[in-house]
């Protein structure tokens, strides 16, 4: 079954070939985090203008065997006003045929596989990077998937499984040969995690060297840093991931859309966020998440260690929220912290 992977002897009109990307609301796209974007985060992150919106990863196999919790994982906001895409994880070609008519019933506008994912127990079951190891293989796995599914289908990669195996320019030819829309770039290896800086010189000669539209993921920080990296890259589009945790105005920054002054305020945000959890969550998952994005937009703030002590000891969501509001109306006067390329903030890239 393994057909030898065609190299393309044009670049292919990106207008025609791959409608898709043409509908995002902007090239700033918030990345997917596993345990961060979930459906209330996405639906923020939705109003705070992120181009694109992409699930936390999602276990295919799980919704193969109707698991209640990973069927929950895959919910889409009501009326989201950009693309909205699932991340699929799994080694079966097959159990994404099967669970794709589940992900469109939930209003999603494409599956994303996960071919990037560097943790042991995906990859040791032939998911995440693991996939590319063996690009003509991954061509078959993709081509089956794209023929056998009415939504588009995209992946998101690393640069391949070490700096001794790069085989991002062999698995992006299998991505477009397979009928993918595009392919998202995170510019590390599987080795790296997420240690060491993202290789964007990499990503700019892939994006080069094809004719797919390429996404860029590493180590955007701020808005100016997103601008750059896309204008010098020539990417279609960047994602940010830490950086949104951090700030989560990054994305009207991006555009232009924010002013001299943060709005909404994070003791807004932190209201907003509220409300979408408490439909959605339980006390103790309302809670969780609260005090993550409080204490996200709160680092490097002067305070911000015995802050977040003190949220994580805060026994209800009441306290939570007036703990924070006292918090960041006490240091509303001061610029908003910068995130310094050297700073080591989550590097096991979840929350």
């Amino acid at each position: 079954m393994n057909a030898p992977i065609q190299k393309p002897t044009a670049m292919a009109d990106t207008e025609t070939a791959y409608p898709l990307i043409k509908r995002m609301r902007n090239p700033y796209w918030m990345a997917p985090m596993s345990g961060i974007t979930d459906l209330c985060y996405r639906h923020l992150m939705d109003e705070m203008g992120a181009g694109v919106l992409i699930s936390e990863l999602v276990s295919a196999k799980g919704l193969v065997y109707s698991s209640e919790r990973t069927a929950k994982m895959i919910r889409v906001h009501e009326n989201p006003g950009t693309l909205v895409g699932i991340q699929l994880f799994g080694e079966d070609a097959d159990d994404y045929v099967r669970v794709a008519p589940q992900v469109k019933e939930q209003g999603a506008d494409f599956i994303d596989i996960n071919l990037g994912c560097p943790v042991k127990k995906v990859v040791k079951k032939g998911c995440g990077s693991a996939l590319m190891r063996d690009p003509e293989k991954l061509f078959v796995f993709l081509k089956h998937i794209r023929t056998n599914i009415d939504l588009p289908l995209t992946v998101k990669m690393r640069t391949g499984w070490s700096h001794d195996e790069l085989t991002i320019h062999e698995c992006v030819d299998a991505a477009q040969q397979a009928g993918c829309q595009w392919v998202a770039i995170h510019g590390r290896t599987r080795q790296q995690g997420y240690s060491g800086q993202a290789d964007w010189g990499l990503i700019a000669e892939v994006k080069r060297k094809t004719g797919i539209p390429i996404i860029g993921n590493g180590d955007i920080r701020s808005a100016g840093r997103a601008r750059e990296l896309l204008e010098e890259s020539g990417v279609d589009a960047v994602m940010i991931g830490r950086g949104a945790l951090r700030d989560p105005w990054i994305f009207r920054e991006c555009t232009g859309d924010l002013g001299e002054t943060l709005s909404p305020t994070p003791v807004e945000l932190l209201q907003r966020f509220h409300e979408m959890l408490e439909p959605v969550y339980d006390m103790r998952r309302t809670l969780l998440y609260l005090r993550k994005l409080a204490v996200w937009m709160a680092y490097g703030y002067p305070g911000a260690a015995a802050f977040r002590g003190m949220m994580f000891q805060l026994p209800t969501v009441r306290e939570v929220l007036k703990e924070g509001e006292a918090f960041f109306r006490k240091v509303a006067h001061l610029p908003k912290p910068k995130f310094d390329e050297a700073e080591a903030f989550m590097m096991g890239g979840h929350g």
